[in-house]
Parts: structure tokens; sequence; C-alpha cells
């Protein structure tokens, strides 16, 4: 019965059922939190609500494969590293906020100030 403890076989299946273990209990959840991660950066669209890792609260106004820019407060805005984006708090509709809507809203709050009227205004 000493000998059958000793053997290799038995060696290798407890190094077998222990590598296993430590997949299920550590590896295969981090791998899982690193695709909803993922899934979370390829998912930002303009007008999303984000926390970045440093604390930062703001609303994306601009982004593109590797920054995003960031408006934190009326008339400031910073440029983060997509990785950088900690959570998601508010997800919006791409349609709302876009960069063609945000110069036509600029174009026309310019407009205005100047005395401008936009059926004057040249396309």
């Amino acid at each position: 019965m000493n000998t059958a403890l000793n053997s290799p076989v038995v060696t290798i299946l407890w190094f077998v059922v222990l590598i296993a273990i430590f997949w299920f209990l550590l590896l295969r959840p981090q791998r899982q939190e690193q695709k909803k991660r993922d899934a979370m950066i390829k998912g930002l669209h303009r007008g999303d609500r984000v926390v970045t890792m440093g604390g930062m609260h703001g609303s994306i106004v601009d982004l593109n494969d590797e920054t995003a820019l960031v408006r934190i407060a009326d008339k400031v805005e910073v440029t983060v590293s997509r990785t950088a984006i900690g959570q998601v708090l508010q997800s919006r509709d791409t349609t709302v906020i876009g960069p063609r809507a945000r110069q036509d809203k600029d174009a026309q709050v310019s407009d205005l100030a100047r005395g401008i009227d936009m059926e004057d205004r040249p396309k």
C-alpha cells in the first residue's frame, strides 16, 4: 500500500488536480474580467458618462482608436487613454452628441452671437 502512494502516476495526478484548482480559482475569473473590460472599452460611445481610473467624472466628447476626449466641466476637456477609463456610468445614444452635431451646435451659437440668422447661414 505504501508503494502505491509513492507511484509517479499518483504524483502526476496530484499536480494535474492542483493545476486545475489553480486554473478555476484564479486564472479563469481573471480572464473573464479582462474580457468584460475589453468589451467595455470597445463599446465606448460619444455621450457616455464615465469615470477614469484617476477618479475624474465626465462625458465622452470624442473618440479615436487609442484616446478619448472627456469633458469634465464646462469648457474643460481632457484627453485620456481609452484604457484609463475605469467605468461607464451611463451610456447614451451616439446620435445625441456626435462630432457633426457638436460642430452644428457650435456654429449656431457663434452665428447667434454675431447676429446671423440660421436661414442666412451658408450651408
